[in-house]
């Protein structure tokens, strides 16, 4: 879990505004603000490279409208947009895929469907003029933008290091991108992103990792 998920969650909960104190926000996350949000207002900015944005406000539907530092005030907005509704026949496919073996392939168009429903937009595979690659599941506005990875331990033990290169590239593509949320969704074992963030997760630094399980069960990793 993020640093400022609990805030996330907090406005999850909130109706299209709502203004907190400095001190409310410290008790909902349960640790101090840093200097910098009381005198610094980029730190409140909507922005994609701030962690305190992505986890806090921005993967929640929710931005920042308005922050008064003399008075220690933020105010929250949610979007104005609805979310785009999950087509029948995302859905449809999903359940199709369910009733059979997940396989590499199989598990992207699983990860799709879960993906959609999670972030509340309909995710198809899409590439954008500088983009390194055509990534699995990228959103109509191009501001959500994902891969699929299903992998496994190198003989159910051992780990990966073909793999483990695999996510760092896709990582690096991924920090590259211009997009509010962007992430890696795993299949198969789980041990595998999660010993990459072990060693390499200071690295992803605004890069969702998380793990689909066949059950259509999804566990955020970092």
């Amino acid at each position: 879990m993020g640093k400022y998920d609990s805030l996330g969650r907090y406005l999850g909960e909130q109706k299209k505004l709502k203004t907190l104190g400095f001190g409310m926000v410290e008790e909902i996350l349960g640790f101090p603000l840093p200097m910098s949000a009381r005198t610094h207002r980029p730190w409140w900015a909507n922005d994609e490279t701030h962690v305190q944005a992505v986890d806090g406000w921005v993967s929640v539907g929710w931005k920042v409208k308005s922050v008064n530092l003399a008075r220690e005030i933020v105010t929250f907005q949610k979007f104005m947009h609805e979310p785009k509704r999950i087509t029948p026949t995302l859905q449809r496919e999903s359940q199709e895929i369910t009733a059979k073996k997940l396989t590499p392939r199989a598990f992207e168009d699983f990860a799709r469907f879960h993906m959609s429903t999670f972030f509340k937009k309909e995710l198809t595979p899409r590439k954008k003029e500088g983009w390194a690659k055509l990534f699995d599941m990228v959103s109509d506005d191009y501001q959500i933008v994902g891969d699929a990875k299903y992998m496994s331990m190198v003989q159910g033990k051992r780990l990966p290091s073909a793999k483990f290169s695999v996510i760092a590239e896709h990582v690096w593509m991924l920090e590259k991108i211009d997009a509010i949320i962007k992430f890696l969704v795993f299949g198969n074992d789980k041990r595998v992103p999660e010993e990459w963030l072990k060693r390499y997760g200071k690295f992803a630094h605004s890069v969702k990792f998380f793990f689909l399980a066949e059950d259509g069960n999804l566990i955020r990793l970092n």
